[in-house]
């Protein structure tokens, strides 16, 4: 889907549609199956849905060109939906979250797509072993949990003062191979100012190196960011 002739939708337009979602998500009581593209996969009220927020497709649809074949871990994979584009791409993918729903929906679809992936229960890089070439993380964007709407203070949306953020930031080098990078996704209403200190904290270098626009919807659309972020 094109989405060039697009801009950006207003915040309080990006809000209110965000919660109709959400709303719309946490209507389904269990597992349900979707078609999304080219995978079929099976979602979770719990877990992000693809099938009512466009983030997961962008980055999974964007992240490929970038990585280039090459191995990456994702971070909080969600449906696993992400991954599997990169997989599909050619990249020996893992990956990693903390709920255990999402890993257990995200082995589900690599299987169900004949698709091979690493996939662990994880809190950020705690059963990690291995290194890669890039590391992934569509991260959760609210920092400051008194300028968000309810349903923007879940686990999955509000980081608050961006301690688990500097926490993964400052631990990735270890999981990095040599010239490898962490890719960060993220939004406009991120604060972007507090992620460039704290990469620039823990001796980084970042860029945005993509950025477009998801349909939500509705006659809304939002916008989002890939950061690559390098160790100096």
């Amino acid at each position: 889907m094109s989405t060039l002739a697009l801009s950006p939708s207003s915040r309080p337009d990006w809000d209110r549609r965000s919660s109709e979602l959400w709303a719309q998500s946490c209507a389904h009581k269990d597992t349900y199956f979707e078609r999304i593209g080219n995978f079929g996969v099976y979602l979770h009220p719990s877990v992000l849905s693809p099938k009512y927020f466009p983030e997961t497709v962008w980055f999974g649809e964007n992240l490929p060109s970038i990585i280039q074949g090459k191995s990456v871990l994702e971070v909080g994979l969600g449906s696993g939906l992400v991954s599997l584009h990169l997989a599909a791409s050619g990249s020996v993918v893992a990956g990693v979250d903390i709920n255990p729903k999402a890993v257990e929906i995200s082995k589900m679809n690599f299987e169900s797509n004949n698709q091979v992936g690493e996939i662990v229960l994880s809190n950020l890089f705690e059963n990690v072993t291995k290194k890669y070439d890039f590391i992934f993380w569509n991260h959760p964007w609210a920092w400051d949990a008194s300028m968000q709407a309810d349903d923007e203070k879940l686990e999955m949306f509000l980081d608050e003062g961006y301690v688990a953020l500097n926490r993964f930031i400052a631990e990735a080098k270890s999981y990095l191979n040599e010239g490898g990078s962490v890719l960060l996704g993220t939004v406009p209403y991120a604060n972007l100012s507090a992620i460039e200190e704290i990469s620039t904290a823990h001796g980084y270098t970042q860029e945005i190196v993509r950025e477009g626009l998801g349909d939500m919807g509705n006659g809304v659309t939002e916008q989002y960011y890939i950061i690559q972020i390098r160790p100096n």
